[in-house]
């Protein structure tokens, strides 16, 4: 009885210990991946790192938050191209996907001598939808992935007015897959940064920013974490 007392008091000590350990290290990020996930000649998924951040181990001050609008109508505006959509789409909350019905997609369109906006409707000559899919990953100390999600930036592409022209509509980052452990929560959103007109005053390439950011929290730490991708008329994509 003796010895099974002290099997059982040595176990429990060394439980603690590990749970301490185990505990501290599970709760701080190592670094962040993202990654991009293409299709190769046989259909099998190649994943390709974009960017690993490697994370400081101290803790750092809680970081603010920016004000969220939740406005639909005019993002922005240049002389020949307006942005249409909401100032902020949250995609990711308390870890979970957002799924809202009502929140039409970024278009991209042209406007007319008076400013107007020309509808996509009205616009001939559309592509398919490009589609990129990306991955988060946040690794902590012990190696594991306690956090993470999987998106795909969608867009239509291409679209002329009276045969002129190349212009964006349904663009939207949505979550395909979050995988959120125990003690952690993230959260992510994404917003147009910018768009500008590659082409000329005759004949626009509508191109835009969208940058996404996510924040990863435990008890331990709040880190925010941002990325940016153009994508044009032309159906061109670059990460950076």
């Amino acid at each position: 009885m003796k010895n099974l007392l002290a099997l059982a008091l040595i176990l429990t000590s060394v439980s603690t210990k590990a749970e301490n350990v185990y505990s501290q290290q599970f709760q701080a990020i190592q670094d962040i991946e993202l990654v991009e996930i293409t299709t190769d000649e046989s259909g099998e998924e190649v994943e390709k790192v974009l960017e690993r951040k490697q994370l400081p181990s101290e803790l750092q001050e809680l970081i603010e938050r920016p004000v969220e609008k939740d406005v639909s109508g005019v993002i922005m505006m240049t002389r020949q191209l307006i942005a249409l959509g909401k100032e902020i789409y949250e995609i990711v909350e308390a870890g979970k996907p957002v799924v809202t019905v009502e929140s039409e997609p970024v278009q991209i369109l042209p406007r007319d001598e008076q400013g107007a906006t020309i509808q996509a409707m009205e616009l001939a000559g559309w592509r398919a939808p490009k589609v990129k899919k990306y991955s988060v990953r946040a690794r902590n100390y012990l190696g594991m992935t306690p956090a993470s999600f999987d998106f795909m930036l969608i867009y239509s592409y291409g679209g002329k007015y009276r045969g002129k022209g190349a212009y964006i509509t349904g663009a939207q980052i949505k979550p395909t897959s979050v995988n959120v452990a125990w003690g952690y929560n993230l959260d992510a959103n994404f917003k147009v940064q910018s768009i500008v007109n590659q082409g000329s005053d005759a004949s626009p390439v509508a191109g835009a920013v969208l940058m996404i950011d996510y924040r990863i929290k435990t008890v331990l730490m709040d880190r925010t974490n941002n990325a940016s991708y153009f994508i044009n008329g032309l159906g061109q994509t670059t990460t950076y």
